[in-house]
Order: structure tokens, then sequence, then C-alpha cells
């Protein structure tokens, strides 16, 4: 796999995933600095709430039609008619568990004004159900323009509406941020429908060999996916149900600039997901091993161009952005970035395994994870709250990385030095860019 014939399609990765990067940006101008602290602390445990629904939908339901539509090809209607119906029955079930469980939750996490606003996560679910389905569909033909428009819908739409409704002095509370996501998570949708109708032109009926494919890789991503979601969101919980919504606040204004992780996890899983269940297929094991080791090297170099800036920078870069407030989010700030080194070979390994269909192995990671963060987080957090918080997360990041890489050298055996030796694939790969770009510009 050649990675210069891609750099088009990276482009409009890179330019997708950078759409929360702006969403973030606009995010920290209009929103955190704007709402009370409690309010925003509430927004900020309802949306994890629906993020860790929305990422075990797609666990369940849209990674095994993404491995099996990208294999299959054209072929590919029964299980995406399968795919669709798992994520519906799982976001229905889920809806109804939040809705009915409102009231402890609240008093669990000591937000008690959370209550009324968990009411509002089956109408976010409903709104984001069709984009989330396109934007797999979309993935399985790398059309990666194409989920570069209907991300921005969301991404761009939201901080744009928040614009207006401060404007017209409508935005005080959590609860209209909640409307605001509504509406742009339904018009992605929308978009994601229209791009995706061919798709729906069913030729293939389902059959129980598709039920039961699905159901065998989606209750061990799941299950692989529950732990990842504990380990990534649960430091936001604990810290709550320690200190409440106020630390929550605080906590979230460090880590709304990890962003910057996210959107390397999902460049990594936009290509790496589809491109080794591909090889896979084929047995291209050499080929497979090269794309391994160029991955780990290339974005590993990539986030330490990001790590040092900054960590040398966060007094400022808080200073100027919260205007004042948080000044106690600089700390925090800095030991979040120390993780960048952990975040691509955790993305990456995780990625290959599932990609060689190894469900099993990503769910037993899984479980590690689990096993690991928790710990972490409650050996800090009740000592030293939101910066106890990071430095869980961030011990916890490492340890996972070493873990995942050890599971992939089982299936695709490399070593650190064939890893340092692609640094002449990085030498190579920037020259040729350069040289077409100093030939475009002449």
């Amino acid at each position: 796999m050649e990675f210069g014939k891609h750099i088009s399609k990276s482009l409009w990765g890179l330019a997708d995933k950078a759409l929360p990067v702006a969403y973030g940006i606009g995010y920290v101008y209009l929103v955190i600095r704007v709402l009370p602290e409690e309010e925003f602390g509430n927004f900020v445990l309802l949306q994890e709430i629906f993020l860790i629904l929305s990422g075990l939908a797609t666990a369940l339901a849209l990674q095994p039609m993404l491995k099996f539509a990208s294999e299959d090809g054209e072929d590919s209607s029964s299980i995406i008619i399968v795919g669709v119906l798992f994520n519906l029955a799982f976001l229905l079930l889920s809806s109804v568990i939040i809705v009915a469980a409102r009231e402890p939750l609240g008093a669990v996490l000591h937000a008690p004004t959370l209550a009324p606003l968990l009411l509002y996560i089956p109408a976010m679910l409903l709104a984001s159900f069709l984009r989330n389905i396109a934007l797999v569909l979309l993935q399985t033909r790398f059309a990666i323009s194409k989920i570069f428009w209907v991300d921005a819908l969301h991404f761009l739409g939201t901080p744009v509406m928040v614009w207006i409704y401060s404007r017209m002095h409508l935005f005080d509370s959590a609860e209209d941020l909640v409307y605001i996501n509504i509406i742009s998570l339904s018009a992605s949708s929308l978009l994601g429908l229209l791009l995706t109708w061919a798709f729906f032109r069913w030729k293939n009926r389902p059959t129980a060999e598709d039920f039961r494919r699905t159901w065998a890789y989606g209750k061990y991503t799941l299950g692989g996916n529950v732990s990842y979601l504990i380990y990534s969101r649960a430091d936001t919980f604990i810290l709550s149900a320690f200190t409440g919504p106020a630390q929550v606040a605080l906590y979230s204004a460090a880590k709304v600039f990890t962003r910057i992780f996210d959107m390397v996890t999902q460049i990594i899983q936009m290509f790496l997901l589809p491109g080794v269940s591909l090889l896979a297929s084929r047995k291209q094991w050499s080929d497979l091993k090269v794309v391994v080791e160029k991955s780990i090297l290339f974005s590993s170099v990539g986030m330490l161009v990001v790590m040092v800036p900054l960590v040398l920078l966060s007094g400022p870069l808080v200073a100027v952005v919260y205007g004042g407030r948080y000044p106690d989010a600089v700390i925090i700030l800095q030991i979040f970035m120390l993780m960048s080194l952990a975040v691509p070979p955790f993305a990456i390994a995780s990625n290959v395994l599932m990609g060689l269909g190894e469900a099993r192995a990503s769910f037993e990671l899984g479980i590690q994870m689990l096993v690991v963060s928790v710990a972490a987080y409650f050996a800090t957090i009740p000592w030293f709250g939101a910066v106890g918080a990071a430095v869980g997360f961030v011990v916890a990041s490492y340890v996972m990385a070493w873990i995942a890489l050890a599971r992939v050298r089982r299936h695709v055996p490399f070593t650190a030095q064939e890893v340092l030796a692609r640094w002449r694939d990085i030498r190579v790969f920037v020259l040729s860019q350069m040289k077409n770009i100093t030939r475009h510009n002449a």
C-alpha cells in the first residue's frame, strides 16, 4: 500500500477530522466562556452519556457493517440491513433505560439538575441515527470528501447556531445547547441520507447467516468498546461522583484540547480498518506488516510535533482562550499532552485487530483496559480531584498502548527496530511531496 497514492484522500480525511477541532474552538469561545460552570458541567455529563450510547451502538452494529461491507463490496445490501436493524434496536433499548434511570443517575453524579436534561437523550440519538449509518457506508467506499460534508453540517453548524442564539440573547443554559445539537445532528443525518440513498436500494434480503456473523463480531466489539468508553469517559463520571459538576467543568476545560487525539484516532480508524480488512482478506501479510510499521512511526512522529509546543505553551494558551477563567486547567492540560505518544500505537493496534477479524482479542483487550483505567481513576481522583483524573487517564493510556501492541505482534510480527527503520520512508515521502509542490508552483 503506497501512502503517496492516497494523499488526496488523506487530506480530505485530515480536513474531516479537523472539524471536531474547529468545533472545539467554537465550543471554547461560545460555550465554555459563556455558560455558568454548573450548566456547563451538566451539559458535559449529558454529552458523555450520549456519546457512550452512540459509541456502543456503533460497536455492536456499525463496526461489523463496516468490516463486512468493505469485504463484500457491491454485494453488501443484506449486511447493511442487519446493521441498521441492530443499531435501531440498541438505541431504542438504551433510550428506555436512560429515561427510566434519570433520577438515580442525577443523584449518583451529585447533579440534581441533570435528570430533566436526560429526557433529551432519545431525541439526540434519533437525530444522529441516519448520520452515523451514512458515515459508515461512505467509509466502506473511501468516499472521504462526502464524509467531510456530512460531518461539517454538525461540527460547523453547531457553533454557528450557538453564535446566532447568543446574538439573539437566547443562549444561557445547557438546554439551549441541547436544542442546537439536535438541529445540527438532524441536518447532518438528512445530508447523509441523500448521499447514501443508493446503498438503501436493497438487492438481497438478509439471511440467518448475516445476523449470525454480525452478532458474532459485534458482541466482541461491543464488549471491547464498553471497556474503551469506560477508560475514556469514566474519569468524568467518577470525578463528578466525588466532586460534582463544578470540578467537571474545570476538568473539561482542559480536556477539550484533547480533541486533537480524537482526530488522530479517527483518521487512523478511517483508513486502517478497511485497509487491513482488505489486505487480510487477500492474505497480503507482508504488505500489512509494512502498513503497521509505517503507521506507528508516521503517526508517533506527528504527535511528538504536537506535544512539545502544547506542553510548553499551556499557560499562555489557557489564559488567552478562557480570558482568565479556569487558571487551574493549565497543569491538567500539560498532563494530558504527555499522552501524545500513547494515542497512535493504541489506535493502530486496536484497528488492526478488528481488521484481522480478531474481535475476541479486541474484547479481551477492552477488559484489560477496563481494569487498568478504573484502577487508575480510583487511585488518583479521590485524592487529587481533576488533576488526579488527568494523571490516571495518562497512565492508563500508556499501559494500554503497550498491551495492545503486544497483542498485534502475535498476528503481525514486527520489532521496534523495524518500526524505527521506517524513518527512511518518512524522509522519502516528505522529499517527494516537496518536489511535487515545487514542480506544481513552477
